[in-house]
């Protein structure tokens, strides 16, 4: 949320045409604020997926109308300036499949990211591994045909 500068995780599902949003800093006026930053993707989702046919393949009605924006309660708040590790914590809990916990102990996430980001920096250094970012630049592509 670029005016706010507040992170926000938005989830869509497509079946149900809503976009889930998880805010870790829940007022109002946040809230308010999250739900507006949502609503261009909503606008601009529906359109991409039937200019792309999605709907048309599984023979459901193609519809412009914007995915619904529905704010996700029951999530732990933040009481710093601390909705990166919120948001990135939620992003982990909906990859491994796991419920978002009421209550969040952000200093020991930040603990646990800081020693994945040093097993993984460690892991790249011991096996020579460059990140895309790092590497020598390639050459142009070739054209097979």
């Amino acid at each position: 949320m670029e005016s706010e500068s507040h992170w926000i995780f938005g989830r869509l599902n497509i079946e149900e045409r809503r976009m889930y949003m998880y805010n870790s800093l829940s007022t109002a006026m946040k809230d308010s604020a999250a739900i507006k930053a949502c609503q261009p993707f909503a606008v601009l989702l529906s359109h991409f997926f039937a200019l792309f046919d999605e709907f048309k393949k599984e023979n459901k009605p193609v519809s412009l109308d914007p995915f619904e924006v529905v704010k996700v309660d029951g999530l732990p708040q933040q009481t710093s300036n601390d909705c990166g590790c919120f948001v990135a914590s939620f992003v982990e809990y909906f990859i491994d499949m796991k419920p978002i916990p009421p209550i969040f102990d952000v200093e020991k996430y930040r603990d646990r990211l800081a020693v994945l980001f040093i097993k993984y920096a460690r892991m790249k250094e011991v096996n020579f591994i460059d990140s895309e970012d790092e590497a020598p630049p390639k050459g142009p592509k070739k054209n097979l045909f």
